[in-house]
């Protein structure tokens, strides 16, 4: 929109249809004649009576100055325009609303108050003009309110006029868009997205290996027998036992070489630990690659059931025989406690007493959940109560809370803040 005439045409047309079918002339138009100019005040009228809705200043909207930036506008409306071109100007317009009688106070107090009826009863109103692109939609929309004034400011304005004062109200119309009609061409599509974190100089040796991350597919079998898979990253194993499929991680690299070492990283404080997983962890590649991939071969990896590694959350790195010193950026990896799923998905209590068989729990920092509730960890062996549980000899047993509504919960195990497979879901 480039046309500010529009509001006003707009705004004459309320007070128009007002005064054509007011109550105050018994629902019919006055029995004078009365002129609706959007003129300056200056100008005399051949009416009986002149209303007068003139357009004295406009200012900018400082709420929504910059709320249609888009990067497309940046690159300017042509030769010779500023960067800003095709960012939509936003304006608030100032009117007033004055009447003047050539014989008569009344006709214009009347013509005044069917007008300030009118506009009061349009304080949003619609323009037959289009919003700021993009996305543009007709019609557009601003509001309109009646301000207040000081007596000083209307008297200075009227002297700025060189003219007499007369009663007057003041609108303001806000927010109206100023904008080019011709639309910004769009950006240029992404050809290429780079996300760095903790970058590492590109301009080394590109024959070393890089990790990039762990990930691992979860499958595992909800109440009702249904099958369910996510992807996990960062990526957690269990030492589950070496019959149980599914707890293999793969870690992500560049330039990997089948000879390289793995190793585990934990951190106790200042206090960084270093272990070579190598011959335990790494599973053979089946089969074999006869001549390596030009970006290095793929590592899997799986923790062997009674390792010693407790559950937490460590890191992975690579180091190279022949480079002393030398270890890849290290990368997440979480040793999570297991849960045999076996006799589920669903189970039940013998004597109100369930039975789990797990690997991996600690004497100490570990948690049993029902559903969202935590039961409370006993003395290993002893039997539990209600809302009880204790571990002993790969096994876990506990009892539901006393008052536990019948239904069905997943049974939670937590280590280290590190969270078992979901597995098993107690039926109360």
């Amino acid at each position: 929109m480039q046309d500010l005439s529009i509001v006003t045409d707009t705004l004459r047309g309320f007070v128009t249809a007002a005064l054509a079918a007011s109550p105050v002339w018994g629902g019919g138009p006055p029995p004078f004649s009365v002129g609706v100019s959007g003129q300056h005040p200056e100008k005399p009228s051949s009416d009986d009576c002149e209303l007068n809705l003139y357009l004295f200043h406009v200012s900018a909207d400082k709420y929504l100055a910059n709320s249609f930036w888009t990067q497309a506008a940046q690159s300017g409306g042509g030769v010779g325009k500023q960067p800003v071109a095709f960012e939509p100007l936003s304006i608030d317009l100032w009117y007033m609303l004055s009447t003047q009688s050539k014989v008569s106070y009344t006709q214009e107090q009347q013509v005044l108050g069917v007008a300030m009826q009118a506009l009061h009863e349009h304080g949003t109103f619609a323009l037959p003009t289009a919003t700021p692109p993009p996305g543009s939609v007709v019609p557009s929309h601003a509001t309109l309110v009646l301000e207040s004034p000081t007596f000083d400011e209307l008297s200075r304005l009227w002297q700025a006029f060189g003219l007499p004062l007369r009663t007057t109200a003041q609108y303001r119309v806000s927010v109206v868009f100023l904008f080019s009609d011709v639309v910004p061409a769009p950006a240029p599509p992404v050809q290429e997205v780079v996300l760095t974190a903790d970058p590492v100089d590109l301009s080394g040796d590109p024959t070393l290996p890089r990790l990039l991350g762990t990930r691992r597919t979860v499958h595992y079998i909800r109440p009702g027998l249904v099958q369910e898979t996510y992807e996990q990253s960062p990526a957690s194993l269990a030492p589950a036992p070496a019959a149980v499929a599914g707890q293999e991680v793969r870690v992500d690299g560049l330039m990997l070489d089948d000879a390289d070492r793995i190793l585990l990283v934990s951190r106790a404080g200042p206090v960084v630990t270093e272990t070579d997983v190598t011959v335990t962890w790494k599973v053979a590649l089946a089969p074999p690659y006869g001549s390596p991939p030009a970006h290095g071969v793929p590592f899997i990896l799986r923790a062997p059931e009674g390792t010693p590694t407790p559950a937490g959350t460590y890191e992975l790195t690579v180091s190279r025989p022949g480079l002393p010193g030398f270890r890849a950026d290290p990368v997440p990896l979480r040793v999570a406690p297991w849960v045999d799923p076996g006799p589920g998905p669903e189970i039940t209590a013998a004597g109100g007493v369930y039975t789990l068989g797990v690997r991996a729990v600690p004497a100490t920092g570990a948690t049993l959940q029902l559903g969202t509730v935590p039961l409370v960890r006993i003395a290993d062996g002893a039997a539990p109560g209600p809302g009880q549980w204790q571990h002993s000899a790969n096994t876990i047993t506990f009892e539901a809370p006393t008052g536990t509504p019948a239904g069905t919960y997943p049974v939670g195990l937590r280590v280290a803040d590190v969270e078992s497979d979901p597995a098993l879901w107690a039926v109360v």
